[in-house]
Parts: structure tokens; C-alpha cells; sequence
């Protein structure tokens, strides 16, 4: 049965917007948009929900993330890369069981739908030289209902742990198998991602590269996060990262370039080439002091720029909205000028440019989208004084205000407390880690 929708005010084409609804039909699709009365007449046997004192605004879209990390928070904070790497990650990560895997990305899926994420990208690389701890996070999605992009990686650095890495064969077959057993899933998308140019060998981006074609699917690398790297691949290859994965056909119109800090106009003008997307992750790289993102020349050149939380460990938060403040705020600060990154651009990269890159028809109210929606609460005084303008949702919104949030017309958080799941075993779970 078709449901309608009536917020006291909607975010739509840009504007904050009154006297609107929506109409959803029972698969999640939005069919109709309109007033009230529009709405009524063409719906006359609809069910309809008004949110008083609401504001609804679309599900914003999480790029990059790697869920297991939500365990480490608490243990890297105030260090570089690579002590973290090497302190932190590899150790923590070696430990952990199938069940921890599951449960983590229970925990961290939970918290980004708590802050409004409807989907996200999760980068996957505990792999085991298999697919069940794939699985085990696809499972925890799930159960608590927020649509799944997995970024299967292809990873065979031989500094990294052993559960890491595997063969370019394997790493084809396995994707190959996890694709097979989703592909006629909405909501859980398997998709391809070759660590980084020192994460992954040149045979194995190469393998990643002949896979995301063959499954038509998009493709997910690091690339550029710290000047290490480019340091180490103008020694190995002579060319930037950039000019290095250009070369290897791993950057085209299905391609996210994820952090690409430390770039240069030549790589500049070969992103816009190739028709990428990046994914700018700010909180991570200031709290990892990886350098800012040349965002603004990035748009400036019409490359369309997502943006990503990271691993619960390099940011501590799971927020989107928290990074639409960030994005625009570094920018601001690094040209000091206050008009140099505006908040509907901001608040777009974290809703529609987000979810056209991962190829989900969401992060908007359109014919045809998925209703993936938050409902912000107009009394939290993160919104007042009102009413509010794309600047309270950017830069003064709290956490606070989330009231509802839908994914595919199912409505996952209620009061800020989840529908989908009894949370009360994950917290105890979560509690009792060491």
C-alpha cells in the first residue's frame, strides 16, 4: 500500500520547502511529490504518516568506511599513520574472530544510522582468503537495516597480515561468488576495491580493474591519503599515484578515488579525465594530519566529490552530516575566505553525489529514488532560533535533532532508538571488550 508523508517542511531541489509531501509505494520508491491535497486525491486509499514539528531531509550517503575498526576507538587517537598502522591496526585486527567481524559492523552500521547514514561503503579487507566474513557483515547490515555497498578488496602487500592478503585469482574468484549470492539483493551491492597503489600490487589493481568490468560494478581504491605514499610510488614507477592507476585503467566513470590529498594539477586534470569521483574523508585526515583535500579546485574542475567517514578509528564519529561541517570549514580555513565552500554544495556531496557514486538511485526526494529519509526534530535547539536554512543543517545541526530515519521506505530509528534490532546485547558486547 502506497504511504504518504507530510513533514511540516522538506528539503528539496536545494530549498527548504513547505506544505509538501511524499508518496511511497511498497517497494521503498518515491511515486509521487506534491501537497497534500495533490497527494490525497491521486492516493485516495494511501496511509498517511504527518511528522509535526518535523523536518525531513534526504539519508545522507557514507563513501568510505571500514566497520571492523569501530573496535579500535579509544586506542589511536594523537598518533601518525603509521604508528597507528603498526600499534593498532594490524595487531587489533589479527584477533579478530568471525563473530567480532559481525558484531563490530553490527555496532558501527547502528551508530552511522543513528547519525542519519542510509547507506554506506563499507571496505572490506579481513577477508581470510574467502567470503564468510564478508558475509558476517552483509548479515549484521541486515539486521539493522542500512543499505550495504561491499567493497571487497583486493589486497597482497606482504607487510600486511596474513588474513589481508590473498591471490589476484582469488581475490576475482571470491568477489565473483559474493556477487552471485547478491545480485538480485537491493540492498546489499558487491563491489570492487584494490586497496591502494601499496596495498596492492600492479597485477592485482589490474585484477581488480578486469573484475569491476566484468561485474559492471564500481571500483574503490586509497589513493594519495599521506605523502608517503606518493613518495614511494614516484621511486617505484616515476609517476604520481594518480598518473600510476590512470596508466592501469583503475580511474574511470565507475572509479572512487578515496582521500587523493596529496595531488597535483596534472592529477587534477587526469581525474576530471577519467570522470571519478573522490571520496573526501576531512575528520580522518586531520585526526591522522594527512593534509586537506584540494576540494575546492576539485569542483572547481566539475569532479564530482563524495564524502566518507572512514574507519571508526581514524575519525571516532559516524557522521556525515558531521563531515559536510568539516569539509566545508577546511576549506574555509585553508583559503581563508568564508565563501569559498557553500553549504548546499557541502550538503549535497553528502546526499546525491554520495549515492550517485555508488550507483544508488537515493540522497534525494525524486520519482524513482528509494525513500531513504531523516526526520530532524524543529524544538532541538541545534535548530533554533528558526526557521532553518541548509546552514542549521550543515553547520549547526546536533546529533540530537535525528528523530526518524527510513531506509527504503522502512522506518529503522524511532525517538533515536532503533526498530530493526534489540540493541541491548550489542552494548554488553561492546562493554566487554578488552
Amino acid at each position: 500500500m502506497t504511504m504518504l508523508h507530510f513533514p511540516d517542511l522538506m528539503y528539496l531541489d536545494g530549498q527548504i520547502q513547505s506544505n509538501l509531501g511524499i508518496a511511497v509505494d511498497d517497494t521503498g520508491r518515491i511515486v509521487g511529490l506534491g501537497s497534500r491535497a495533490q497527494l490525497t486525491t491521486l492516493y485516495l486509499d494511501a496511509r498517511i504518516q504527518t511528522y509535526h514539528g518535523r523536518i525531513l531531509i534526504p539519508g545522507t550517503a557514507n563513501a568510505h568506511n571500514h566497520s571492523f575498526q569501530v573496535l579500535m576507538r579509544g586506542m589511536g587517537e594523537d598518533d601518525t599513520f603509521m604508528n597507528w598502522r603498526s600499534r593498532v591496526l594490524y595487531p587489533v585486527s589479527n584477533r579478530l574472530t568471525r563473530q567480532d567481524i559481525h558484531l563490530s559492523a553490527k555496532l558501527a552500521y547502528w551508530d552511522m544510522l543513528r547519525h542519519g547514514i542510509t547507506t554506506v561503503a563499507d571496505f572490506f579487507y579481513l577477508n581470510d582468503q574467502g567470503i564468510e566474513n564478508a558475509l558476517a557483515i552483509a548479515q549484521a547490515a541486515q539486521e539493522v537495516g542500512i543499505r550495504l555497498c561491499l567493497a571487497r578488496t583486493f589486497y597482497d602487500w606482504e607487510g600486511a597480515p596474513p588474513r589481508y592478503r590473498e591471490t589476484a585469482q582469488e581475490a576475482h574468484d571470491n568477489t565473483l561468488e559474493l556477487a552471485l549470492l547478491f545480485k538480485d539483493n537491493p540492498m546489499v551491492r558487491v563491489q570492487v576495491a584494490p586497496h591502494s597503489p601499496h596495498g596492492a600490487s600492479q597485477a592485482m589493481i589490474e585484477a581488480a580493474v578486469a573484475t569491476a568490468r566484468e561485474l559492471d560494478t564500481r571500483l574503490h581504491i586509497h589513493v594519495a591519503e599521506g605523502e608517503y605514499e606518493r613518495d614511494a610510488v614516484m621511486a617505484a614507477h616515476h609517476l604520481t599515484p594518480i598518473e600510476y592507476l590512470y596508466r592501469l585503467g583503475a580511474l574511470t566513470d565507475m572509479s572512487l578515488a578515496i582521500h587523493a590529498v596529496w595531488i597535483d594539477e596534472h592529477d587534477l586534470e587526469l581525474i576530471k579525465d577519467s570522470g571519478a569521483t573522490v571520496v573526501h574523508n576531512p575528520s580522518s585526515n586531520m585526526i591522522l594530519g594527512d593534509g586537506i583535500a584540494p576540494v575546492v579546485k576539485m569542483l572547481q574542475r566539475e569532479i564530482p566529490v563524495a564524502l566518507g567517514t572512514d574507519g571508526g578509528c581514524t575519525n571516532d564519529r559516524h557522521s556525515i552530516l558531521d563531515d559536510m561541517r568539516q569539509a566545508a570549514l577546511l576549506q574555509k580555513v585553508f583559503y581563508r575566505d568564508g565563501h569559498i565552500l557553500d553549504a548546499a554544495t557541502v550538503f549535497s556531496m553528502g546526499t546525491e553525489v554520495g549515492s550517485k557514486s555508488l550507483g544508488v538511485p537515493s540522497g534525494s526526494f525524486a520519482m524513482g529514488q528509494w525513500f531513504d529519509a531523516v526526520t530532524l526534530d524543529l524544538e532541538d535547539p541545534s535548530l533554533l532560533p528558526g526557521p532553518p536554512t541548509i546552514g542549521h543543517l550543515v553547520y549547526a545541526l546536533s546529533p540530537t535533532a535525528i528523530d526518524a530515519v527510513f531506509v527504503s521506505g522502512r522506518q529503522l530509528i524511532a525517538g533515536g532508538k532503533p526498530l530493526s534490532f534489540d540493541p541491548k546485547p550489542l552494548i554488553d558486547w561492546a562493554r566487554a571488550q578488552p
